[in-house]
């Protein structure tokens, strides 16, 4: 994910983490159930949904608007060649979209999807395959600046060389119609990779078309206003009032209208959570999610209207330290530090319970394939557990690495400065916790910078930082799009920002590489294993927690299931 992109989304998840997303409603509007004076259940007026959320979309324009708002937005209303979506276990599955069936050559680099022949957009136009073509073909145009194009990289031939072809570098010498997206006829177009890729057709979901007519017609404010799209999704969009409301109504000539049961959805910018709260106590709202003790147990108290449900996020937070530092270059230094940190008691103290200790990079809700990452692998993937064992001791371990680099063995003489990401009493808390944790576990005293989150970023892509806050959301469900983030060639924490370079790094690397070539998901698995005891092992990050939110949803509302890794299925979710 581009950086910009990136931490708009990592804002937004620690806004989820701390806030609510909240359905919002009202009885009479959604079809609540009510009792009736012969205590009968009343049938539902209307399939009404309703729900509110504090994040305004950028835009709608499916190539340049992508962070995590615009595309939840985008997802009612567009539909990409497949639907990535939350299955009523919780489980991320792939549903066909637009394309009524796909298939592959034999080893995965050749990929064909037919488009359904009922499948139009909302003006009546039918979908095409060119739709799709000019649509990825735009993404490659460098002058476009789609901030998605990045997830093709390296995926879809000559995908990278036409992105980045600036007319300087040799490497970057392809045209946006030498990519490997065709189309074979009207309805059937085909995908040629680089090599074989597991999780391509997933990655397909966050491609939402465009069509070239009214992109060429419309130009810069395609996506700006509700008279300035088109959309072949399951709703059109009725009304847009920027930081107040979004209403959608189901599109009629969407290829499975009949069986989506909602009407209308509204969509809701509530900035007070509380407020969101209170809605569904009074019953106004449909669903709530609270991380607020005191306001779990008013809700729960009420057992008889709510169903109760926890969700463990995907996005993991950790701590990167520079390899570079006269200090930090030695594994064994890297790993005290990591060490040191009683993630149960930061789960405790910092985030009351409303988070789960990481003791590695990849959570357990990641997927390889389509079965779980750690269900795939033979041993324990939590890295640190076994290397706590090892090192009962991380101040002694600290000691051992200080003299290893000729350095004062006393760690109370350690200069070390901690970049925050960010400046919020969050942040100020988190970092006087971990100063007290090193000084006491260490007898290390580290200087707080506190910073602004895009003045840290800044510092990162400089190296210029001894120990920096980092995280990260995943664009996909696979070990990969974690890990791959700390490839020392081409990850977005490469060795320019990380300071990781030497045999550890060159192996990760390989490793790293191996992996996607792979096309066998328990030998992709155990790969990423392999990578992950080097990059937590040696300590060139310290994962310390994922998020996890708790939902509260009205006994009304059906059909409505949630995955950390995809999106709400909306043709499941009525109103009983």
């Amino acid at each position: 994910m581009g950086k910009s992109k990136k931490i708009i989304a990592l804002a937004i998840a620690v806004l989820l983490c701390l806030g609510t997303l909240a359905g919002c409603g009202n009885e009479a509007t959604t079809g609540g159930k009510s009792e009736g004076e012969s205590g009968k259940v009343k049938e539902a007026k209307e399939q009404v949904y309703s729900f509110s959320t504090l994040d305004e979309p950028t835009g709608l324009n499916p190539l340049l608007n992508t962070t995590e708002p615009d595309y939840s937005v985008q997802r009612m209303i567009l539909e990409s060649l497949i639907y990535y979506v939350s299955d009523e276990n919780g489980v991320a599955v792939i549903k066909p979209g637009i394309a009524e069936d796909w298939s592959a050559n034999e080893d995965g680099t050749v990929y064909t999807f037919k488009i359904r022949e009922n499948a139009v957009w909302n003006d009546g136009v039918p979908v095409k395959a060119d739709d799709f073509v000019y649509t990825f073909r735009k993404m490659a145009t460098p002058e476009v600046g789609s901030t998605n194009a990045w997830l093709f990289d390296n995926i879809i031939l000559n995908f990278a060389e036409a992105h980045y072809n600036d007319g300087e570098n040799s490497k970057y010498d392809k045209k946006p119609e030498d990519i490997g997206v065709k189309a074979i006829d009207e309805k059937t177009v085909e995908f040629t990779l680089t090599k074989p890729c597991s999780y391509f057709v997933q990655l397909l979901d966050r491609a939402k078309p465009v069509r070239e007519d009214k992109y060429e017609e419309w130009g810069e404010e395609y996506g700006s206003s509700v008279d300035k799209i088109v959309t072949n999704g399951i709703f059109e969009l009725e009304n847009w009032e920027p930081n107040v409301k979004m209403n959608f109504v189901k599109n009629e000539k969407y290829w499975d209208a009949e069986n989506v049961k909602l009407e209308k959805v509204n969509r809701y910018i509530v900035e007070e959570p509380a407020a969101a709260v209170q809605a569904l106590l009074s019953g106004d709202t449909d669903f709530v999610g609270t991380n607020d003790p005191d306001w779990q147990g008013t809700i729960e108290a009420e057992q008889d209207k709510y169903t109760k449900f926890e969700l463990v996020e995907n996005n993991p937070e950790f701590y990167g330290f520079n390899c570079s530092n006269k200090y930090f270059k030695n594994p064994k230094i890297r790993l005290a530090f990591s060490l040191a940190i009683d993630r149960e008691k930061y789960n405790e103290d910092l985030n009351h319970g409303a988070s789960t200790p990481l003791y590695s990079l990849v959570p357990d809700v990641i997927n390889c394939g389509e079965k779980l990452y750690k269900d795939l692998i033979n041993e324990d993937s939590n890295v640190l557990k076994d290397l706590q064992e090892e090192y009962p001791d991380p101040k002694a371990l600290l000691v051992e690495g200080l003299k290893e680099e000729g350095l004062d063995p006393d760690p109370s003489k350690m200069e070390i400065r901690y970049a925050t990401r960010g400046t919020s009493e969050y942040s100020k808390k988190s970092a006087e916790w971990l100063l007290q944790e090193w000084q006491e576990k260490l007898g290390v005293t580290i200087t707080i910078d506190m910073m602004e989150w895009n003045i840290m970023w800044d510092k990162v892509d400089e190296g210029d930082y001894d120990i920096c806050t980092a995280g990260w959301s995943p664009d996909y469900n696979d070990p990969s799009t974690l890990l791959s983030i700390y490839d020392p060639v081409e990850g977005y924490f490469d060795s320019k920002k990380s300071g990781w370079t030497g045999s550890d790094a060159d192996k990760y690397h390989e490793l790293i590489e191996k992996a996607s070539l792979s096309t066998d998901d328990k030998e992709r698995a155990e790969l990423f294993h392999e990578a992950e005891k080097i990059l937590v092992g040696t300590g060139v990050i310290a994962p310390v927690y994922c998020g996890k939110a708790t939902y509260y949803k009205a006994n009304y509302l059906k059909g409505y299931y949630l995955s950390p890794n995809a999106g709400v299925d909306y043709t499941k979710i009525y109103i009983e």
